[in-house]
């Protein structure tokens, strides 16, 4: 596939093929899946309990879910201010909506409207030194991903907090995830508790355990849109739109 870093060691094989396989067996959920009616550790005022219809779920590990009572965003690295925030500290930030498609590595893309705010929201606080040029994130769930600083200023790249309306549920990555719709869905880390500002460009989870590459840049070929009965239509490369997608509209509040 274009744009794949295949590597053929046992190790990642194996693993490759049995993420594959539980995909193919149990689509829609993801394994580990947990629900978390009420949970002590989910207070009502930060999450709903549901499920987005029309996704399909991944999560490279099993994962019970974040603890809110533990939960918190550290932003550090090269930065003039390393800052600690909490959940409602994030609320405080300039929010922005828009509409757009996680598009996945199997073929199929599903549509969300996202909200949340962009980097430079972050950026502006923590004031990254001049030779911070790549951003590592971590998670709850030891996913880890990394970006350049160029790739996450993007205007439709954003830290989001709600999904359609309501607050992000555990299976979408609650409390914070990133949405970049010009990359593979791998790269969408979930379950957010940090962000470090380096010099050097840090490897993904997947570059490490899997077949894919570190960029994760979406490349031309052909798209399964669960929203539309999984009709192939031919993409481009980068963000995914057809044509019953309406063109990208940022709302911005505050």
């Amino acid at each position: 596939m274009p744009g794949m870093n295949f590597k053929l060691d046992r190790r990642v094989f194996l693993k490759a093929f049995s993420l594959s396989a539980l995909a193919a067996l149990w689509p829609g959920r993801s394994e580990g899946t947990v629900q978390f009616q009420n949970d002590e550790r989910f207070p009502s005022h930060y999450i709903q309990n549901r499920d987005v219809p029309g996704f399909f779920i991944r999560s490279a590990n099993p994962f019970p879910g974040v603890n809110m009572n533990e939960w918190v965003l550290s932003v550090k690295g090269l930065v003039e201010n390393p800052t600690v925030f909490q959940y409602e500290d994030l609320f405080g930030l300039k929010m922005i909506k828009q509409t757009s498609r996680l598009k996945c590595v199997e073929c199929w893309s599903a549509k969300a409207e996202w909200e949340g705010f962009h980097i430079s929201e972050l950026i502006e606080k923590v004031k990254p030194k001049p030779e911070a040029k790549y951003v590592a994130f971590s998670s709850a769930d030891s996913y880890y991903e990394s970006y350049t600083i160029d790739e996450l200023l993007r205007d439709r790249v954003l830290l989001v907090l709600r999904m359609n309306g309501s607050a992000l549920s555990p299976n979408h990555g609650f409390p914070l995830r990133l949405i970049a719709p010009f990359k593979y869905g791998y790269k969408n880390i979930k379950y957010i508790t940090g962000i470090e500002f380096t010099d050097d460009r840090k490897r993904n989870y997947w570059a490490d355990f899997g077949p894919y590459s570190v960029d994760g840049t979406i490349q031309p070929g052909i798209d399964h849109p669960l929203d539309f009965n999984k009709k192939p239509l031919p993409i481009n490369g980068g963000e995914v739109f057809h044509f019953f997608d309406k063109r990208p509209d940022i709302q911005r509040k505050g």
